[in-house]
């Protein structure tokens, strides 16, 4: 069975980190969440996280799903993520960018592991998605974006 992974984390401003492994917090010293798909479901692999949604949801930057995921990650990094910020980070790593993804940009990484060299994504979100059949991973990108700290 198919599964889509999405791993949404944020590296504070602070960070001291050369180097960010997505799936791997403690060590990245950065927040964040996952979460997978399967079918018609949205479920938080690390959090109670859990919404139905329709593949056409997923190519929808209005659509219920990218409303109750940012207001989740929102809440949770304490930063202001806007559905359509979500939306357009998720149809760039598919290869299908829009006037939405122009705020997102898709950098190296190796296995969900990208530099963080003289802290250049520190107090950015980033964003991994892979897909994975049968065990084997396929298609795995990070991209990054700017957000605004909430107060």
């Amino acid at each position: 069975m198919e599964r889509i992974v999405l791993t949404i984390g944020y590296v504070p401003e602070d960070n001291s980190v050369d180097l960010i492994h997505c799936g791997d917090s403690d060590v990245s010293m950065t927040m964040e969440l996952n979460f997978e798909i399967i079918e018609n479901t949205c479920l938080g692999i690390d959090n109670d996280f859990s919404v139905k949604i329709e593949n056409s949801d997923l190519w929808d930057h209005n659509s219920s799903f990218y409303h109750s995921i940012s207001t989740y990650l929102s809440n949770y990094f304490n930063v202001v993520l806007s559905p359509k910020q979500i939306y357009g980070s998720y149809v760039l790593l598919n290869d299908e960018p829009d006037n939405h993804s122009l705020n997102s940009e898709i950098i190296d990484s190796e296995a969900g592991t990208f530099s963080n060299e003289n802290q250049e994504h520190n107090g950015k979100i980033y964003f991994r998605h892979y897909f994975e059949e049968d065990g084997e991973i396929y298609d795995e990108s990070v991209c990054v974006f700017h957000v605004i700290k909430s107060y």
